[in-house]
């Protein structure tokens, strides 16, 4: 039995009723990430978790779930082989170095938000040209123009690992700006009634999200098989977001 050697807040097992071959550690930073993670009474819910235990209800695979403490931790125990599966993940060629890509499973909108008492602003650029702040979250990728922007008004950049801490910052105007998820942001802004979308920015980032799964423990014949299961279960997990929007 492989030993996991690194601290959890919480562990859950979700197991299928065929019995399992493999048990796949499944690692989350997010414990109130409203509507996709919610952790309540020591159980993981939400659409993500939803969606992946309908993926898996009837594979040969167990699925262990981990809480770890930020997104940059969780990636270090993936590349490391300590757990085997993130979900939500984007693709990038740093992370492909070390972890395999299912196909995707969900479309990712990113957007910008903005207090009322924030200036209007046409684009991310000038956002930065003025000097203002954006709080984003630490382990996201927001597409190829934000992160040359990022890299440039560094800082100007607010790094968050959560979206609520994001959303808190922004209501007390200690940032000028946040860019989050969508459906996300949905379910924020109708706490915050002073936080909307800007409205004259395009969105910041639209890309496909996957399981991103350890090279260290996960073999392509488990790769083939997990992407027949998000194949084959397309309806159902449209239906799974369908309902949350």
């Amino acid at each position: 039995m492989k030993i996991l050697l690194f601290i959890t807040l919480f562990t859950f097992s979700a197991f299928n009723a065929w019995g399992c071959t493999k048990t796949l550690t499944v690692a989350t930073n997010e414990s109130y990430w409203p509507p996709y993670v919610i952790l309540k009474n020591n159980t993981l819910g939400g659409v993500e978790i939803d969606v992946l235990k309908a993926i898996f209800k009837s594979s040969p695979y167990c699925l262990n779930f981990s809480v770890l403490p930020s997104s940059l931790r969780a990636f270090e125990e993936l590349k490391q082989g300590r757990v085997d599966l993130i979900f939500a993940a984007s693709k990038t060629a740093d992370r492909a170095e070390y972890a395999h890509f299912t196909l995707p499973y969900r479309v990712e909108k990113m957007l910008l938000y903005k207090h009322a008492s924030s200036p209007n602003v046409n684009s991310i650029n000038a956002l930065f040209k003025k000097s203002l702040t954006v709080g984003v979250n630490r382990g996201s990728v927001f597409g190829n123009v934000f992160e040359q922007l990022r890299t440039q008004y560094a800082n100007q950049v607010v790094l968050t690992e959560e979206s609520k801490k994001r959303f808190i910052l922004l209501n007390k105007q200690r940032i000028n700006f946040l860019i989050d998820d969508s459906l996300v942001a949905q379910y924020f802004t109708k706490q915050y009634s002073n936080i909307m979308p800007a409205a004259l920015v395009e969105p910041i980032n639209i890309n496909n999200v996957h399981f991103m799964l350890s090279k260290k423990t996960v073999t392509a014949d488990d790769i083939a098989a997990i992407n027949s299961y998000i194949t084959n279960n397309k309806a159902v997990i449209e239906r799974i977001y369908q309902s949350h929007q």
